[in-house]
């Protein structure tokens, strides 16, 4: 859902694309690679796979490599081929279209399946090194993960004051600012003026955030705040959402959005896989 100062939009989540080209059915993997470094790791999802593996398309790398599983006990690491040229002295480059190629196949999992996601740049040197250095030593807190996340998807969601009506609410509610700010003359004076004014906004902000996180955490599993990207957000966080919620929380978000007319920006992105409520050591 997006929607700006100047019009009321329909509320509505922004989905995400993830449109692929056709690719062979996926199978447990062989060895990555026949030359070069190996294993490139997207993410990890139960074994048998919930989903259709062979829909996850290609990943990163030029030209971009199947995404493929290497299974083990119950679990399965999604990954594709990575050739030494693509990398750096420690990891892959960070190239807008290798990361970009990484969200896109997470993205494709995450609508069919639970998944784990592994941040971008995680390359193992084989197929058994993934099993070895990962799916093995990490298996318990794999399933721990699997299971907190089963069968929910992330949604991020950010609220932000419009300025100027923000500016005219807070001066209603506060009558003596607005007297205060026309008396004020000295340079002095109107620094601490706009203190007071910025401090009556960041208190509505902070009301306002706390009032939609009420009306939204009912209809989730878990969220997670951020930090405002600018002093006029009012909410930046990130809430695990069950799929069979989906459509209630894009209705709560409707009803949010036409109470708000113009005062709020709403952004919904989703869904996700979901980063904000993973915490893997690799």
């Amino acid at each position: 859902m997006k929607s700006s100062g100047g019009r009321r939009p329909a509320a509505r989540r922004k989905g995400v694309s993830s449109k692929a080209e056709p690719a062979a059915p996926a199978a447990p993997a062989p060895p990555i690679a026949r030359r070069g470094v190996g294993a490139y790791v997207y993410g990890i999802v139960r074994w048998p796979a919930q989903g259709d593996l062979a829909s996850l398309g290609a990943g990163i790398g030029d030209p971009p490599r199947p995404v493929r599983a290497v299974s083990h006990r119950g679990l399965a690491a999604l990954v594709s081929g990575v050739l030494e040229s693509e990398m750096t002295s420690q990891d892959v480059r960070g190239t807008r279209r290798d990361m970009k190629a990484h969200a896109a196949a997470l993205n494709r999992a995450a609508e069919g399946m639970t998944v784990l996601p592994v941040r971008f740049g995680v390359v193992l040197p084989s197929a058994d090194a993934v099993v070895a250095r990962l799916l093995e030593p990490q298996h318990a807190a794999i399933e721990g993960f699997l299971e907190k996340l089963d069968g929910a998807v992330e949604l991020t969601l950010r609220v932000t004051f419009v300025e100027e009506q923000a500016l005219r609410e807070v001066v209603a509610d506060h009558p003596e600012l607005a007297a205060s700010r026309r008396a004020a003359g000295g340079y002095q004076a109107r620094i601490e003026m706009g203190k007071r004014i910025a401090a009556a906004i960041q208190d509505r902000q902070e009301r306002e955030a706390r009032a939609i996180v009420r009306r939204l955490t009912p209809l989730v599993r878990d969220w997670r705040s951020g930090k405002p990207l600018n002093e006029l957000m009012a909410l930046n966080a990130s809430f695990l959402v069950e799929r069979a919620k989906l459509p209630s929380f894009d209705r709560e978000l409707e009803a949010i959005h036409a109470e708000a007319g113009h005062r709020l920006r709403l952004d919904c992105v989703g869904p996700l896989p979901p980063y904000s409520f993973v915490d893997l050591q690799l």
